[in-house]
């Protein structure tokens, strides 16, 4: 890496955070020859609260980056269905469509082997240099308004440093430093969800399908079951932050309580044993459209709250910010010759961000909405339980934003009450 007059070392780009939405964006840039510093807080390996749903649009990236390989020899379980539990006791079962060059769904992957994976990718590219243990404590801006540099300090040595680029890209996740030094006004906490999950072994009935429940006690949330490996299971809850500020009861009291009593999990986990603690995390919802670029910044994933508002899956939607994010990027460098990079040249970014992904999340949000209705989860449910059309309407649902959005019209509801 070079140095400029000051003797700050100078990169292409500067990457915050080696999630998957940060080494997306710094892979992507290193193939196309562009130099890449990527800084993080912690040591890799490092441990991430996650659902642990490794599929689609995160297969696809994991493939294109060469990652897929490494993944696939970590995997604990995979994923070929759902199951759905209304608030009646009503369930369905729907098969998912096969994951790109996948006998299969997805899997089910622990978030730490899988951001080791992409970290290591990032680790063995020669046109990227890594720090970890580096905590990021300032953003400087150049003569034109346009951040130019990061300074922080290497948390081994209490060195403090500063790196100068042309353009920094925040992939810090939820509680971004980056988002928070460029006074961005925090998310509300309708936009976002508050999620728990524990690891469970000796779980009864587990099978390859992922599991939702929908049920008296829990809602408006939802609790999952994710299948991992020899009776294990990823098990969680997610809530959003604005309904459980109304509640007496912590999100683990709610967890505990519901595999506890309700009648389609106290026998399953009659036997079973919580290993370690259970987790906690934020989830900012793509229902909330925050601001993505300016002079010289972009923010991606989580720091650009780019999560799917029905699912609450990050990843894949993470990866593929990345990437419109480097491919911005690159050609943002190439039209501007020298200096920190203007807002009008990262502007691609946020297109590409508004046509291809924010679509289907905001189709998320209105089932996220509508979920939150008893009558409709058991309208919906109990219908797609008994009549093969509307189980139907499920799987391509899960396929197509376009079904997506029939799924959110008035008009299925009625069609659904129709005998």
């Amino acid at each position: 890496m070079e140095k400029n007059e000051s003797g700050n070392t100078m990169c292409d780009a500067i990457v915050v955070g080696g999630g998957p939405a940060g080494c997306s964006a710094a892979l992507f840039l290193a193939r196309s020859n562009r130099r890449v510093i990527l800084l993080d807080k912690a040591k890799f390996p490092r441990e991430k609260v996650c659902g642990d749903a490794f599929s689609g649009k995160s297969v696809g990236i994991a493939r294109e980056l060469g990652v897929l390989p490494e993944i696939e020899k970590a995997h604990q379980g995979i994923v070929r269905g759902l199951l759905m539990v209304a608030p009646n006791g009503k369930k369905v079962n729907v098969p998912f469509r096969k994951g790109p060059g996948l006998e299969f769904a997805g899997y089910t992957v622990e978030r730490k082997l899988v951001d080791d994976a992409f970290f290591t990718a990032a680790r063995n590219e020669p046109n990227i240099t890594l720090h970890e243990n580096f905590s990021v404590t300032g953003l400087l801006k150049d003569e034109m308004g346009r951040v130019c540099e990061v300074t922080g300090k290497d948390l081994a040595t209490n060195e403090e440093m500063k790196f100068h680029s042309r353009v920094v890209v925040g992939a810090d996740g939820a509680g971004s430093t980056i988002s928070r030094l460029l006074a961005h006004p925090p998310q509300p906490l309708e936009h976002i969800y508050t999620a728990i999950r524990g690891y469970w072994s000796g779980i009864d009935g587990l099978s390859d399908d992922i599991e939702l429940f929908f049920i008296d006690g829990v809602l408006p949330g939802y609790l999952w079951v994710f299948p991992m490996e020899k009776g294990r299971a990823n098990v969680g809850l997610g809530i959003l932050s604005s309904d459980l500020k109304g509640r007496k009861k912590h999100p683990n009291t709610i967890l505990l309580e519901a595999i506890a009593t309700h009648p389609l999990l106290s026998q399953r986990f009659a036997n079973a044993k919580l290993e370690g603690r259970i987790g906690a995390w934020a989830i900012p919802n793509g229902s909330y459209v925050k601001k993505n670029f300016g002079d010289g910044w972009v923010l991606v994933g989580d720091a650009a709250s780019l999560v799917d508002p029905f699912s609450g899956e990050g990843v894949g939607n993470a990866l593929c910010s990345g990437k419109y994010a480097a491919q911005a990027i690159d050609a943002a460098l190439n039209d501007v010759k020298e200096g920190a990079l203007p807002a009008s040249s990262l502007e691609a970014y946020s297109k590409m961000v508004d046509e291809r992904l924010r679509p289907e999340m905001l189709d998320s949000y209105r089932l996220q909405r509508l979920s939150r209705f008893r009558f409709l989860l058991n309208l919906f449910i109990g219908k797609a339980a008994d009549k093969p059309e509307a189980r139907q309407m499920i799987i391509n649902m899960m396929g197509s934003n376009d079904e997506k959005k029939k799924v959110t019209s008035p008009l299925f509801y009625l069609k659904l009450l129709l005998p």
